[in-house]
């Protein structure tokens, strides 16, 4: 195998404001290689299309993020106790998050696994497909959607028994951005114990984060997005720390 990355990567932390405490995180990236994951059960099946041209399968890596920026933070809400009902209601509060945006991951666009256009041969392990169609146009579009998110009709299929000219993981799907964020509250119990109180909420903006395409030639669902990352989710929970 063969692999090669770049980045620029930048870090920013900061604790010297009262209360807070903040990591944020950027990277440039760049990776490269010929078969990404050694037979995963998703993803790059690691079979190449030529087994003796693995020059041909080098291209972005199936985990390839060319931007991806990360904060966390935690936040110790101020507020100076008087005592009384408000002060025992508004101090010990405590908010995190976690912000989360990048670029897309790349796919590669692939005949249907059944199809063994090529005549050298399927994979036996069930899952994975050798063969790639032909590319006789430019797939990218300059506004993709979740119902076209590249243009199919730049891809043919080729001649029975040759392979196609369509590279690896070629194209790039769509990018991912999230936000989660957590309210915690602490009660003293006494003897040293504290009880924490959490609402936290995943996804909070209810971003949807769409899946890469179906990327099979021939398929009913060619071009489309089908699935996407999990909704806004709230969860509430107790524990107690001592």
């Amino acid at each position: 195998g063969r692999s090669r990355y770049h980045a620029l990567q930048l870090r920013y932390e900061e604790r010297s404001l009262p209360g807070l405490s903040l990591l944020a995180s950027y990277t440039l990236g760049r990776s490269e290689d010929d078969a990404s994951g050694f037979f995963p059960s998703a993803g790059d099946p690691n079979f190449p299309q030529d087994s003796e041209n693995r020059a041909a399968e080098y291209g972005r890596s199936s985990y390839d993020v060319r931007h991806r920026f990360s904060l966390a933070f935690v936040w110790e809400l101020p507020y100076e106790s008087s005592g009384g009902i408000a002060g025992a209601l508004l101090s010990d509060w405590q908010l995190s998050g976690v912000v989360t945006l990048q670029s897309g991951r790349p796919f590669t666009v692939a005949l249907l696994p059944e199809i063994d256009n090529s005549n050298t041969g399927r994979s036996n392990l069930g899952f994975g497909a050798n063969d790639r169609p032909n590319v006789v146009g430019d797939p990218r579009l300059d506004n993709p959607t979740p119902e076209r998110w590249f243009d199919t009709s730049a891809f043919v299929m080729p001649p029975f028994g040759t392979f196609g000219n369509s590279g690896r993981n070629t194209l790039e799907g769509p990018g991912y951005r999230n936000v989660n964020l957590a309210l915690i509250r602490w009660l003293p119990l006494g003897a040293g114990a504290r009880l924490q109180l959490r609402a936290e909420a995943f996804n909070v903006f209810n971003r949807a984060n769409y899946d890469n395409p179906d990327a099979f030639f021939g398929s009913p669902t060619f071009g489309r997005i089908v699935s996407a990352q999990p909704p806004r989710r709230i969860q509430l929970g107790a524990k107690v720390v001592f």
